[in-house]
């Protein structure tokens, strides 16, 4: 843990599901291509007649439920739990619990098994014990949902000065932006994709593009946001099932900005610096059996090979042994050595148990955030910084830096992630763009869990590596 204020908890379902591609670099050429990744369970649908439907023993897999048959009246009841549903061959009223339900088609039989209507999916209880159904007429298939639910297909609602991109969402609390350049506007859902994007968008608005991308037990999406927005607002209907986003021309202080970016092209990284946080007699957080000093360490020599192997840079250690080191001469080895930039890992701890995931901490982009004056009339002047705030210096890169590695923790189900915009003191006197990273929070049982395994720990040093290659690549 760095020596920086305590942030209250942010709760959401992280998922630990492994993703075989992270998108972490431009928007590429196909839009319409789906994201590849494990996703979730799904049941075959099939046609009978034109008409969507699922066999009941699929059905009942998932339900976990028990089949009673009653040859007499070519009745079938399935019982899963509290909750019974009854199935009458060639009637498309089913009893559902205590409600009898109409269906558009009526249950057939098909080589002695019952078929039973997709739409009936949709009208299953809402009970936290049985798995969420959803039939996705758009791909004829019924998904199992996570717990956080489905996300609908968004509507996209241009006003004179305001585009509203709307999205159904049966968990809307649980919606986040995790990387906010224009370029790369990332936001993300706790449930599963089950509609579609729009085959074209307003020319008038403020969205350029928009496409899914990879998200570990959930889903995400990144858009390219027009340079004319000024600002963006997050709106979470919970009541209404709904998410907002809201993009704004004219200039508004209770908007959210959106990142400063830098020039285009991939960035030079030749030299990474990885300083493992606490050492010696200072130990960080310890919690149980885990111990912060030598998770940072165990991490950081997890991580070398991995951004060795990614990247042609080299990549030292501020320690590579149980030794205590101080910030002055971490700040040297990184300055002596050029470092292009610097990753400070550490581990975070609450007091409050419900709180988890990352944190990334990066100087304000309060200098270095441009070249050009007021008006576009020519170069700032030249602002000379005390020796300890260089890094705020580097404000711009560094931000690019942790919404990377921030945008592939979170992809790959190691979040909730939140990005700070602080000069920790890790960072103090070093020339170059670099993070603090609280890896994870050894407080939250899960956190701590994955941690203390070390597939966890090397998972976690890919997810870092992929973020690093992203903010090298600038696509």
């Amino acid at each position: 843990m760095s020596a920086t204020p305590a942030r209250g908890p942010l709760v959401r379902v992280a998922a630990a599901l492994a993703l075989a591609l992270i998108a972490g670099g431009a928007l590429g050429s196909d839009w319409r291509s789906p994201p590849r990744s494990e996703g979730p369970e799904t049941l075959p649908v099939r046609r009978l007649d034109g008409d969507p439907y699922v066999a009941v023993n699929d059905l009942a897999r998932v339900l976990d439920a028990t089949k009673f048959w009653r040859a007499d009246l070519r009745r079938l009841v399935l019982r899963s739990g509290s909750h019974s549903f009854t199935l009458t061959e060639d009637n498309p009223f089913v009893i559902l619990d205590d409600r009898t339900v109409w269906l558009p088609t009526p249950v057939r039989s098909l080589q002695g098994e019952f078929q039973v209507p997709a739409a009936m999916v949709d009208s299953l209880p809402a009970d936290s014990l049985l798995p969420r159904l959803r039939y996705d007429p758009r791909r004829e298939r019924v998904v199992v949902l996570p717990p956080s639910g489905g996300v609908g297909s968004p509507r996209i609602i241009v006003l004179s000065d305001v585009t509203r991109i709307v999205f159904p969402a049966d968990q809307a609390d649980e919606a986040v932006v995790f990387a906010r350049a224009r370029a790369r506007f990332r936001i993300r859902f706790g449930g599963f994709f089950t509609g579609a994007l729009p085959d074209s968008l307003p020319e008038d608005g403020l969205v350029r593009a928009i496409r899914p991308i990879p998200s570990a037990g959930g889903s995400a999406f990144e858009m390219v946001v027009a340079p004319e927005a000024s600002g963006y607002r997050l709106i979470q209907n919970v009541a209404l099932r709904r998410v907002t986003l809201e993009l704004q021309r004219a200039a508004n202080p209770e908007l959210e900005p959106f990142a400063d970016e830098g020039p285009p092209g991939p960035r030079p990284v030749r030299v990474i610096v990885i300083d493992p946080g606490h050492g010696g007699n200072d130990l960080g957080v310890i919690v149980g059996d885990a111990i912060e000093k030598d998770l940072t360490l165990q991490l950081a020599k997890f991580l070398k090979p991995e951004l060795e192997h990614r990247l042609p840079a080299h990549v030292i250690l501020t320690r590579d042994g149980d030794q205590s080191v101080s910030g002055d001469r971490r700040a040297e080895i990184a300055n002596r050595s050029r470092a292009d930039l610097v990753l400070s890992l550490h581990l975070d701890g609450f007091g409050d148990p419900r709180a988890r995931g990352a944190t990334g901490y990066c100087p304000p982009a309060t200098v270095g955030a441009g070249t050009e004056g007021e008006g576009g009339r020519g170069p700032l002047p030249v602002v000379l910084l005390p020796w300890r705030d260089v890094a705020s210096g580097h404000a711009v890169e560094s931000r690019a830096l942790a919404e990377a590695v921030l945008s592939a923790i979170e992809l790959r189900g190691q979040g909730p992630t939140r990005l700070r915009e602080r000069l920790s003191t890790s960072l103090l006197g070093v020339n170059a763009p670099g993070i603090l990273l609280e890896c994870a929070t050894l407080t939250a049982p899960g956190d701590r869990d994955r941690v203390l395994q070390e597939e966890g720990l090397r998972d976690l040093a890919a997810s870092i590596a992929e973020g690093v290659v992203a903010y090298q690549r600038n696509q």
